[in-house]
Formats: structure tokens, sequence, C-alpha cells
């Protein structure tokens, strides 16, 4: 775009420069012309206002009307028959052609047609963008929180603008757009504080899921580690029934009797 303006301030400046008249042609004023050149020097003399810091040129009512204007007066001389051989056809390099060439370009690679034919959508953008400027101004520290409402809102309304015309949105909605994400994200962090917060609840969400899991398993463990003991000690247990003597119990009867 910055080119583009740059060749049509050198095109401006080769027009300011007299051209003669071949004199076979007749004593005619072509003002429309003329009227055409002064309506070329207003819009170059608009651009460097509506570019930085961010591009406000479709969106503004003057240099619509001046690019209007001039379509309209370039439409006049170049139907008039006299004016077309005084200022069109009198050599191969045509300044009058070019510079309205440079003109349709400006409009055309800007996209302003689509900020007029969608005007409502584009006031209620700009609309919603002041205000998150605002809110981004106001809370400069930390804005993250109070703004992500009107980031969120922005953001969807921009996505439905670009939905069906990706290569045909307004440059004034476009730029605002790319310059509001880059301060959200590079400039305030804010996408990467969400990030890290989502990231937090699904670790915290994780742990608390896995809960149950670590539950089980140590109980499994720790029952299992039980029957093992109860095993190991049930052949003890047989050891010791059978270290007792087979007879004790008779042979103290015999004692008593033969004591009776």
């Amino acid at each position: 775009m910055t080119r583009l303006a740059w060749k049509i301030s050198v095109l401006y400046a080769a027009f300011l420069v007299p051209f003669v008249i071949a004199d076979d042609l007749p004593p005619y004023n072509c003002d429309a012309v003329f009227k055409f050149e002064g309506q070329f020097e207003k819009i170059v003399a608009l651009i460097p206002y509506h570019v930085y810091p961010i591009y406000t040129l479709c969106t503004n009512v003057q240099f619509a009307k001046e690019y209007r204007a001039a379509m309209e007066l370039y439409e006049q001389a170049a139907s008039d028959p006299v004016c077309a051989r005084m200022n069109f056809k009198r050599s191969r390099v045509n300044l009058i052609d070019m510079m309205h060439d440079q003109l349709v370009s400006l409009w055309s690679t800007a996209n302003c047609q689509d900020c007029l034919d969608r005007a409502n959508e584009t006031r209620e953008f700009l609309a919603n963008f002041d205000e998150l400027d605002k809110c981004l101004t106001k809370h400069l520290l930390s804005p993250c929180d109070p703004c992500a409402e009107s980031y969120g809102s922005i953001q969807g309304q921009y996505e439905g603008l670009v939905r069906g015309h990706k290569d045909t949105i307004c440059v004034d909605v476009e730029d605002r757009m790319n310059q509001t994400r880059h301060r959200w994200s590079a400039e305030f962090n804010c996408c990467r504080n969400r990030q890290h917060s989502t990231t937090t609840f699904v670790v915290i969400a994780s742990v608390f899921c896995s809960l149950p899991v670590v539950f089980y398993v140590v109980m499994y463990v720790v029952t299992r580690a039980k029957e093992a003991r109860v095993r190991s000690r049930e052949p003890l247990l047989d050891d010791s029934s059978r270290d007792v003597p087979a007879g004790s119990g008779s042979g103290s009867g015999a004692e008593l009797v033969a004591g009776s």
C-alpha cells in the first residue's frame, strides 16, 4: 500500500509538468481533465493521514467522496470526443489513464468497496473495536480478564465478516483485527495466560480423575499382600500341631489310675 501511494505521488508530479497541445488540434478546453487532476491531488493529500497508525482510508467519508468524483470526471473526459483526442490519444504515454489506473488499483487493492457494500456491519465492527480499545487502555497493566468478553465479541464478528469474503475483506477492518490480535497475544500475552490456565485445569482434572484408579490399585496391592502373609503363616501352624506328643493325654490317665 505504501509503494502504491508513492507511485501515485510520482504520477501526480509528472502530471504537473505542462504538456503541449499539438497545433492541428482545435482550441478546445477540456475542463473535466483539469478537474480530474484536482481530485487526484486531493486524494494524494489524504492518503498519508489515513494509513498510520491504522488504516482508515476506506471508511473515511471524504476519501470515498473524492474517489467517486474523480471517477465521474474521468468518464466525462473519456466520453468527450474532442477531450479524448486532446488527452487520451495523443501519445503512447497517457498520464491521465495512468493516474486513473493507479486510483482504481488503490481502491481495489484496499477492498474499499467491501466497507461500503456492508456499511452496517462495518460500522458495528468499528464501534466494537473502539470499545475494546478503550478497555485495553483502561486496563493497560492487566487487560486479559476484564477485556476478554470484548475481545471475544470482536473476534467472532470479524470471523463472520471474513466468512465468504476472505479475499475481499476491507483493509480498514482487516488492519484493525490484525493489530488487535497482535496486542492481545504479543503485547499483553493474554492468549498465553489462557493457554496456561487451560493446561492447569487439564492437569488438575486429570489428577482428580486418576484418584479412584490409584485408590483401587493400592487396595488391590494391600489385599494381595495380606493374603500372601496369611498363606505364609499356614505351614507354621501345621508344623506346631505336629510337634505335640500323640499319647500325652492317655499317659496322664494311667498315672491317675496307678495312684488310685
